[in-house]
């Protein structure tokens, strides 16, 4: 579990690992995604990030840890290889939108993407993405979007994880509307 910035965890980061932001959301998302008891490592900046996430974790009944570190990543990477995957923000989505290689993923909630979404947008969740990420075309990248970057940077390390090419579109999604990219509330 890495705890760095969701851009500096896009920009390289361990194989394997998944990227959830120490912030003030983040024992809500990993609550909802993490398998109970399953072995948990925590990756930090600092031996403070990783002590920080211990606390807020212990707060939801998760206390036992197989493991921690901290520093700078390629040190910590012992030679291997480090994964990456492209940031970008809505204005570079418009650019590619309507490309038949292109799936673009809305990780909100189904009554967020119901009161308005990316044209031709998939809405999965991003606690039910681990249920279908098999449906999600490897034959494609996938940009993945959500109200503000939270929940679509830990979506897209999830499918970085899963060998998925994915571009995490970190950006507000008024920027969308304001790019007319989006469809108008459905009325049903």
């Amino acid at each position: 579990m890495d705890l760095r910035n969701r851009n500096a965890f896009a920009a390289g980061h361990l194989s394997g690992a998944y990227g959830f932001e120490l912030s003030g959301s983040f024992v809500n998302y990993l609550g909802w995604l993490y398998t109970w008891g399953a072995p948990l490592t925590l990756i930090g900046d600092d031996a403070k990030q990783v002590a920080d996430a211990q606390r807020e974790l212990c707060r939801i009944g998760v206390e036992r840890l197989t493991g921690a570190a901290s520093g700078d990543i390629r040190e910590l990477a012992g030679g291997a290889e480090l994964r990456s995957y492209r940031v970008a923000e809505f204005v570079d989505l418009a650019e590619v939108l309507g490309d038949d290689g292109v799936t673009v993923l809305d990780v909100r909630q189904r009554d967020e993407f119901d009161s308005g979404q990316v044209r031709g947008a998939v809405n999965i969740a991003v606690h039910e993405l681990p249920e279908h990420i098999d449906g999600i075309p490897a034959d494609r990248v996938v940009w993945v979007h959500c109200a503000s970057g939270y929940r679509a940077s830990i979506a897209a390390a999830l499918l970085d994880r899963h060998d998925r090419r994915v571009v995490l579109v970190d950006d507000d999604y008024d920027n969308a509307e304001k790019l007319g990219i989006t469809t108008p509330k459905n009325s049903s």
